[in-house]
């Protein structure tokens, strides 16, 4: 597949920074590509170049800790945009380039396919990821040809670009939500789309250009509510509760953490505050008394992926609504 990776602006910005030491990362669906770039770029200005193998999940996740011990002088951040605000969390001075490793695929052909399940809609919102964001124009104009029409959110939130949307910020769709009444989403998997389903209620028909894939979420989308229904009735019965703060600096927010532990330790639940870096479970399962944990970190984690867990995990959004009715119960 023939993504941009800007290669000649990676260069150029090497040179002209004139540094001795690069760090490049990519997501886990781009690291097949990073030998090719780093080999490409040492041949180009010879500097030592390092690799991260480790996982990452966006621009929340940049690779600061790896950089700071291998005394790196700039760090390429591959496959987002900017994470709004995260340079001023940052104590050192490391400069980094974000490069968005933008493809040109056909989408036009999948779209049409897709025209059949949007049949019964007038007023559709069009989303999708850094990859594509360039060709919002184009399958706007191929929807219209049908009769479609189509809105696309504006930027904020911490995205950078009209339409585009991120796995914890859905701001574009938000925005137009109550205008429209279906939204489509083309791009890689359904990671993204649900997400605008779990945040807009809105139904969510999405396209794949990768697999040639069409397919309405809503049962899929039913399938998660209904488990994050049980999730919470097991919240509200549990007694003893691990709050789990993120040590990734674009998920880190302790005081946070510390606001709900008084809240909730206020309405009679026993807390515990628990720093990690990877939520897996593997890392939970190290802490058997705990029934329930609240997230403060990635919000997605325990939502798509329940079902690797053995314990429910219930995001900030959930304990904070807990919380206000518990309180609003007391006073009464």
């Amino acid at each position: 597949m023939n993504y941009d990776f800007e290669i000649e602006k990676i260069v150029e910005n090497i040179l002209k920074s004139s540094a001795k030491k690069i760090l490049l990362q990519l997501p886990d669906g781009l690291k097949p590509y990073g030998l090719k770039i780093a080999e490409e770029l040492r041949r180009k200005t010879n500097v030592k170049i390092y690799v991260s193998a480790d996982p990452c999940y966006g621009a929340c996740d940049l690779a600061v800790y790896e950089a700071e011990i291998l005394n790196i002088d700039l760090l390429i951040h591959v496959g987002h945009t900017p994470f709004h605000g995260l340079e001023s969390k940052l104590k050192s001075k490391l400069k980094t380039m974000y490069v968005e490793a933008r493809i040109n695929l056909d989408v036009n052909e999948i779209v049409e396919e897709a025209v059949s399940l949007l049949r019964g809609y007038r007023k559709i919102g069009l989303i999708t990821t850094v990859q594509h964001i360039h060709q919002l124009g184009e399958v706007k104009q191929t929807l219209e040809k049908h009769g479609f029409n189509v809105f696309i959110g504006s930027a904020g939130g911490l995205v950078k670009y009209d339409g585009q949307v991120i796995g914890c910020d859905y701001t574009t769709a938000k925005k137009i939500s109550d205008t429209v009444e279906v939204f489509l989403f083309f791009g890689g998997g359904v990671f993204h789309p649900l997400g605008v389903l779990l945040m807009t209620g809105k139904p969510v028909v999405a396209v794949d250009p990768y697999t040639k894939k069409v397919q309405n979420l809503k049962s899929l989308g039913e399938e998660i509510l209904k488990k994050r229904k049980v999730a919470l009735a097991k919240f509200v019965q549990a007694k003893k509760v691990g709050i789990l703060v993120g040590l990734k600096l674009g998920q880190s927010n302790p005081e946070l953490a510390e606001k709900i532990q008084e809240k909730l330790e206020e309405i009679g639940k026993h807390t515990t505050l628990l720093s990690v870096r990877e939520i897996t479970p593997e890392v939970l399962e190290n802490f058997p008394e705990i029934e329930v944990f609240v997230n403060t970190a990635c919000p997605r984690v325990g939502i798509d992926d329940s079902s690797r867990y053995r314990r429910p995990i219930i995001s900030v959004e959930e304990v904070l609504c807990f919380i206000k009715n518990k309180l609003t119960e007391k006073n009464d």
